[in-house]
């Protein structure tokens, strides 16, 4: 398996603010081009049952494998900007691998970075999101995300080539 980097790296021309989608959002300070590096995930590399253990902060988790996850402890006084990327149906940035995200078209100063949850979250992993409301706004706002919006057409149309390895292969399955 390969080595992860201990705490996410994030693209310098990126920023927090308060984002119309939820909350805290992830932000570019200046314009980047379609296939930039955003954030390469990163943490202290943990199982499924760690991950649910309130021993790390719940915004941190990420999947990099079956039940392996990089997450922050909850001790970790330092947050970290990847921590409040929010979703879009038609986002702006896309998965190249487990951990790296990229701009998948260019982004202007302002733009909220965003990444399709449907490209990474799914029912067969230890620790996901549930279903909820969407608030993205995007002309093609599904209006609902479940764990099974990576089984949608337009969703695999859409990101083809960019879902995590696990969706993947579990979308390869379904031939």
């Amino acid at each position: 398996m390969r080595a992860y980097l201990a705490r996410s790296w994030v693209h310098p021309a990126l920023a927090g603010g308060v984002s119309k989608i939820h909350g805290e959002g992830v932000f570019a300070t200046a314009p980047i081009a379609r296939g930039e590096k955003l954030m390469e995930f990163g943490g202290k590399k943990i199982s499924g049952a760690q991950a649910g253990s309130g021993e790390y902060r719940e915004c941190s988790v990420w999947t990099v494998a079956d039940d392996t996850y990089l997450a922050l402890p909850e001790s970790d006084p330092e947050p970290s900007l990847d921590e409040n990327l929010n979703h879009s149906c038609d986002a702006n940035a896309w998965l190249v691998d487990e951990v790296s995200l990229v701009a998948r078209r260019d982004i202007a100063a302002g733009e909220e970075i965003t990444l399709d949850q449907g490209t990474w979250n799914f029912d067969d992993s230890e620790y996901t999101w549930d279903d909820m409301d969407c608030r993205c706004g995007a002309p093609n706002c599904r209006k609902r995300l479940t764990e099974n919006d990576w089984t949608r057409p337009d969703v695999q149309e859409r990101y083809r080539g960019h879902f995590h390895p696990l969706v993947q292969k579990m979308i390869a399955a379904r031939g």
